[in-house]
């Protein structure tokens, strides 16, 4: 698979790819400058839609607009207008800003959260349909990417700083994670944002290693996808038939490389299905 590169805006930091199958658009934030870009992946069109204050996490809402975590806090997001509507402030303190999220599906929203000044107040929090944080687990400097089981049984969570992919227990009834494991650790490699695709397979990026890893069920390495740029940051499936994959990546520490930052897409041989929405506000 050879990658395709879409946008080349050199993000600092490109993240949460997330794609709306009713408007055929992906959307993916660059952290930090706080903004927020939709790509039409029909015309290869993209815009932006927001510009505000560190954003690493967001959901599509049931009615297409997207639900924001900046910051602490929580805010919609009109999409068409680009309107913002305050929802909640402060709905995690003592950590850094939210880092990627994920909705349940029954609508509730898991949210990590990164310490990059004391290395140890990032978390993973239940913000239930009330965006009421419930620290599930803490004590890491980078939450990041999640991806539910086929069955829903279960959650992947990579935790960045620990190196290690975990898999907890899902309970569909109560809405509770439970049963942390290890499911994959990389020592000295970042596994950053994550997807699954319809066979149960895990994409994971890897921020450090210039790639996107595809893992079986048992974490046995399927197959390496490698991109023309070091920082790799996240991954989702789209397009009209989810068979695109997209990726991001990040410019950080690689200003002068000419693609990085940029969002590329590739095709594998399968195909993933669209996240859960949230309903919030």
């Amino acid at each position: 698979m050879t990658p395709e590169i879409l946008v080349n805006e050199h993000n600092g930091c490109g993240e949460n790819p997330l794609y709306d199958e009713a408007r055929g658009v992906l959307y993916w934030c660059d952290i930090p400058p706080g903004k927020i870009f939709a790509l039409d992946v029909a015309s290869g069109a993209h815009r932006l839609v927001y510009q505000g204050a560190e954003c690493g996490a967001f959901t599509l809402q049931q009615d297409g607009n997207l639900l924001l975590f900046p910051g602490h806090d929580a805010l919609i997001l009109d999409v068409e207008s680009g309107q913002t509507t305050p929802v909640k402030s402060e709905v995690v303190s003592d950590t850094g800003r939210f880092n990627d999220c994920i909705v349940a599906p029954d609508g509730r929203i898991f949210a990590g959260t990164v310490d990059w000044e004391q290395q140890t107040r990032g978390a993973l929090f239940d913000l239930g349909l009330d965006l009421k944080a419930r620290p599930i687990c803490s004590g890491t400097a980078c939450s990041n990417g999640m991806a539910w089981t086929p069955d829903l049984t279960g959650l992947y969570w990579a935790d960045s700083t620990a190196k290690t992919v975990y898999l907890f227990d899902y309970d569909a009834q109560t809405g509770a994670l439970s049963h942390r494991r290890e499911w994959l650790v990389t020592p000295g490699e970042t596994p950053d944002g994550l997807t699954i695709d319809t066979q149960g397979h895990l994409w994971i990026a890897f921020y450090d290693r210039g790639c996107v890893r595809h893992y079986d069920a048992q974490a046995q390495l399927l197959q390496q996808v490698d991109l023309p740029t070091p920082n790799i940051t996240s991954c989702i499936f789209g397009g009209a038939d989810f068979r695109d994959l997209y990726i991001t990546s990040a410019a950080q520490s690689n200003k002068t490389h000419p693609v990085s930052g940029a969002l590329f897409r590739i095709r594998p041989e399968v195909g993933g299905k669209a996240e859960f929405r949230s309903d919030i506000g």
